[in-house]
């Protein structure tokens, strides 16, 4: 009888012991691959800051037409609990170092697959948008993607109003939304017909970034006509 008691106690022994074993391996994959995915973002992070600088650049001369150089300013914003927001401010030169116009930043979380990043010009002598160049979206290829490429939509940008009040504090017209083929009204955005989503969630950051932002790119214009010389 005591002969075959012994062999269930060698396997409950051995059953903890593997199961020890496995726990520890499973841990040391796990320590292993979180360094190496740690290095590999320190080693790929500077590149890739580096080269989203580099498109920025890029945009801002692109929809600022007949700039050649730009000169960087940083403002801050209110944002929420009290705390303030940075934003950058790109002012955009001719050869002579006149000021042609700025680019300045909006983004929108409510796009169909997140976040979308754009950078638009402004005219502050006429009071426009200049164009919009699209940084960052994970729209679906083919629908919502097209905020980047459809040229109907595009052409929403082109001359765009964005005056502001007799005391440059709000728009006169606040952006916003219109449904494809619709009669458009001062400063309204027609949507694209299949990315209603994606044609919202712009309008909502250039509304939310004309209306923070251009009151203070007139507060410092005279500091912004000064940067290219």
């Amino acid at each position: 009888m005591a002969s075959t008691t012994q062999p269930a106690k060698d396997f409950q022994v051995s059953s903890s012991t593997n199961s020890l074993s496995m726990i520890g391996t499973l841990g040391g994959i796990a320590l292993i691959s979180g360094l190496l995915l740690a290095i590999v973002y320190q080693g790929t992070s500077d590149i890739i800051m580096r080269n989203r600088a580099q498109r920025t650049s890029a945009a801002v001369l692109d929809i600022l037409p007949g700039a050649v150089s730009q000169q960087l300013f940083t403002v801050s914003i209110p944002g929420n609990n009290g705390k303030t927001i940075p934003q950058n401010i790109y002012g955009g030169y001719d050869r002579t170092g006149k000021l042609i116009g700025v680019a300045l930043e909006a983004s929108d979380n409510g796009g169909y697959g997140g976040e979308i990043r754009l950078l638009y010009g402004y005219l502050p002598d006429k009071e426009q948008v200049s164009g919009m160049k699209v940084l960052l979206s994970k729209e679906t290829p083919g629908l919502g993607d097209r905020i980047k490429s459809d040229p109907v939509f595009l052409a929403n940008f082109n001359g765009l109003d964005v005056a502001l009040n007799k005391d440059s504090e709000i728009l006169k017209n606040p952006i916003s939304y219109s449904k494809p083929g619709a009669d458009k009204g001062p400063g309204q955005i027609e949507g694209i017909s299949g990315a209603t989503i994606s044609s919202k969630a712009v309008t909502r950051a250039m509304n939310s970034s004309t209306s923070s932002l251009l009151p203070i790119v007139h507060e410092m214009l005279d500091e912004l006509k000064k940067g290219g010389k």
